[in-house]
């Protein structure tokens, strides 16, 4: 443990660290959200859980329905709203030793305004007193929230897209006589056009379409006045390239639940996961998964018993790619029986979170080994890891070899057992 500032010393209280939480994690607190057209964001503070729970309901106060679990992020996107109606959320915290008590609740009321359809729908605005020296953020200029004001002192805000846009409409909502101006510039950071708006709170279009713009702008009319606004977006056509549809997406059944899994796409920003009942559609969105990074989806939203149909789509400010394969599973809270005769074998193979595939020929008793221990870090005891000898695998000069497996890395198993033969060699089908 150190200082955060080298020579200013350590005052503290407790320190430790532990191998597994013995406490459920603090509760989150959502900081900040926003209702667009059919979507609601929410933000919340991160509290160094394992994952988060989402729950909504439409009465103040519940009872709530899980919207959306094992979220690693501090962000959740809800596409499964209807303009018009008010929706309640609140959001957990979850450790391996339970989950936190709920945050604090927010309403919201999606919906379709003058606001909403650019390509400033709630993005996070950089502020600083010159372009491109950042010192902060502003969210509120883009919530789709034309009644609420925010000050950000003598700075400007500015957003850089991923891609160059072709702007040909503006909207600006300014308090007061604090009006705004907007300036439009190229890959270069060199200005390529600039417009004042006449209208306030009203959509303008521009005298000329501005092509190829990467970042936009908002200054005060007047340097040094500050700028005191409640929204503002622009409006045009994207440069971007649509992803390709996400690859490998895996469902997996459990009791209440279906966790999904793909392969993470560098050229998107967010996944769309949809459902349906029956096989190759309609399909229905029921989340959007807040970032190219975390490629998995656990759907709690489900019922024992029934088989559901899934697929994903990636997003980017291009648009949507084409669905992916689509996966199956069915959920069930049936408890498997495991085979006890240590004399037969199996071939238990193991699918990993990054797509490998692991097989190994073992005995049943070793097989029944490792279904201990995944049941037991299921229920949040035993260690993380679990070694699985290679047997006649072992190339090299070594005594033995030994594969560890992570409970966290583990998407799905399955065990195939067979009578064993007096000949059969105790052999590791693959590395």
């Amino acid at each position: 443990m150190k200082p955060i500032t080298a020579g200013s010393g350590i005052w503290a209280y407790e320190w430790n660290v532990f191998t597994t939480p013995s406490f459920p994690p603090t509760t989150p607190t959502i900081n900040w959200f926003r209702g667009g057209d059919r979507v609601v964001d929410l933000y919340w503070t991160t509290t160094g859980a394992k994952s988060y729970t989402v729950k909504r309901s439409t009465s103040a106060g519940g009872p709530y329905a899980v919207l959306a679990s094992n979220i690693k992020g501090n962000s959740f996107t809800d596409t499964s709203v209807v303009n018009g109606t008010t929706y309640y959320y609140v959001v957990t915290a979850v450790n391996e030793a339970g989950e936190s008590t709920v945050s604090n609740e927010i309403n919201i009321k999606p919906s379709a305004t003058k606001y909403t359809g650019g390509l400033l729908d709630g993005v996070a605005l950089k502020v600083g007193a010159t372009f491109n020296n950042q010192t902060s953020t502003v969210m509120e200029f883009t919530d789709n929230n034309g009644n609420t004001v925010k000050y950000i002192g003598n700075n400007i805000a500015w957003y850089t897209f991923s891609a160059p846009k072709d702007i040909n409409a503006v909207i600006a909502k300014w308090y007061d006589s604090y009006k705004v101006k907007m300036e439009f510039y190229d890959a270069n950071n060199t200005l390529i056009g600039s417009h004042t708006p006449t209208t306030n709170d009203g959509v303008e279009s521009l005298p000329n379409t501005l092509q190829n713009v990467s970042s936009v702008v908002l200054k005060p009319i007047t340097a040094g006045s500050g700028i005191w606004a409640y929204e503002w977006n622009v409006f045009g056509k994207n440069h971007d390239v649509l992803p390709g549809a996400p690859l490998n997406l895996t469902a997996v059944g459990g009791d209440k639940t279906v966790s999904l899994t793909w392969s993470s796409m560098n050229t998107a920003t967010s996944y769309k996961v949809k459902r349906s009942t029956t096989a190759g559609g309609p399909y229905t969105e029921i989340a959007t998964v807040n970032s190219a990074t975390y490629a998995s989806y656990s759907d709690t939203n489900v019922v024992n018993g029934t088989t559901y149909y899934y697929v994903v789509t990636a997003v980017n400010a291009a648009g949507e790619s084409p669905n992916s394969n689509e996966a199956s599973a069915t959920p069930n809270g049936s408890i498997v029986t495991q085979p006890t005769q240590d004399t037969d074998r199996a071939l238990l193979r193991i699918m990993l979170n990054n797509g490998e595939e692991k097989e190994y020929d073992l005995s049943m008793k070793e097989v029944n080994a490792f279904l201990a221990w995944y049941e037991g870090r299921a229920s949040g005891t035993g260690a993380v890891m679990f070694a699985i000898d290679k047997h006649n695998n072992n190339k090299g000069p070594f005594k033995n070899r030994k594969d560890y497996m992570i409970y966290d890395k583990i998407i799905t198993f399955e065990v195939n057992a067979y009578t064993a033969s007096s000949t059969n060699p105790n052999t590791d089908s693959k590395p």
